[in-house]
Formats: C-alpha cells, sequence, structure tokens
C-alpha cells in the first residue's frame, strides 16, 4: 500500500432527511460551449442491456435509472446498438411485432434497436470549438434526439459522450421535439405548394 504520508482523512457528517438525487440540471445559453452539456461516458454510467432483452423489462429498468436511453449488446458484450424509450412504446412495437408475426411480449430488444450501422455519430475532434447552438443545429438538421460522440480510434472508434436533446431543452427552456415537428410540417407544407 501507498504511503499516506501528508495526508489527512476529511470529516464526515451525518445526513439529516434523505437526500434528493442530483438530476445534472443546469441553464445554457446557445453561445456556450457545447462540451457544457455532454454527457461524458467515461464519468457518467449508461444503461446496458441485451439484445434478446423483453421490453417490459428494459422499460424498467430503464425508468429505474432515470435515462431515456440504452445501449444494446450483442452475444459477445460488443455494443451493437441503442434503444429510447421512445422505441420502446407507442406504436412501433406494435407494427414490428405484426409484420413478425410474434405475440408483443416476444418482441426483443434486437428487433427495435437502431443498429450501430445506422448511427450518424460526431468525432469529439469536433467538440474544441462547437457550441451549444450548433450541436441544436446538428439534432434539428438530422432530426435527431441522441447525438452520439466518439472518439475516432483504431482499429474501432470509442464511444465517448452524448448530447440528448431532452438536456438541451430543459438548459436552453426550449422545445426541440415541437422545433422539429414544426420544421417538417412547413418544409411538406412548401412541398405540397410547388
Amino acid at each position: 500500500m501507498a504511503a499516506l504520508t501528508g495526508f489527512h482523512a476529511l470529516p464526515l457528517s451525518i445526513v439529516s432527511a434523505p437526500p434528493l438525487r442530483d438530476e445534472g440540471f443546469t441553464t445554457a445559453k446557445l453561445t456556450d460551449p457545447a462540451l457544457s452539456l455532454l454527457t461524458d461516458l467515461s464519468h457518467a454510467p449508461c444503461v446496458m442491456a441485451d439484445h434478446l432483452d423483453g421490453l417490459d423489462a428494459t422499460i424498467h429498468t430503464m425508468v429505474r435509472a432515470h435515462v431515456h436511453m440504452a445501449f444494446v449488446t450483442g452475444v459477445d458484450e460488443q455494443v451493437v446498438g441503442m434503444i429510447t424509450t421512445d422505441d420502446l412504446q407507442g406504436e412501433r412495437p406494435m407494427q414490428r411485432a405484426q409484420a413478425d408475426h410474434v405475440r408483443f411480449d416476444e418482441l426483443t430488444l434486437e428487433q427495435l434497436m437502431t443498429p450501430v450501422s445506422e448511427w450518424r455519430v460526431l468525432s469529439s475532434k469536433q467538440l474544441a470549438h462547437a457550441r451549444v447552438g450548433d450541436i441544436v443545429s446538428t439534432l434539428r438538421e438530422h432530426g435527431l434526439r441522441y447525438l452520439l460522440v466518439v472518439d475516432p480510434g483504431t482499429p474501432r472508434p470509442v464511444l465517448h459522450g452524448i448530447f440528448s436533446a431532452r438536456r438541451l431543452e430543459t438548459a436552453l427552456g426550449m422545445d426541440l421535439r415541437s422545433d422539429l415537428h414544426a420544421r417538417s410540417f412547413a418544409e411538406l407544407e412548401s412541398l405540397i405548394g410547388h
């Protein structure tokens, strides 16, 4: 064991009431550095689910962890996709069950996840001078709710962090989802008008 000469134990106290969970909410401006709202995966826990897990168990795990997105692993424990609460709820699972001729409770994450091959990611090198507004523009441009950031690597990239539209909405006080729908409707309207 290393010598602790020059170090001292810090004083402890008793918790007087049940503690609140730190939600990590912060306010931000579009001109703030993008890194201020990045969830750094080297410091923040992320939920991992097996590709054969069922929907109900996964939703339960995500709710307990207070997250809306989880990574999906394959048989070799490698990340093979991601799943969101939006993927697990609503009409999509029912449509998939009908298309695959299975009962709803037989669906697995593998059938609903977004596979790695379909991810659109940002390189961590691009974040040095990026601002929060750049991330918002990127989410809007590509219709994304999550923007994954990777460290380019050889032979494979490494997951570095995540930008969540939900976190940006809270920090900025704006609803990106309605902006996305409004933009899509406006684009559709302009196409119909031509």
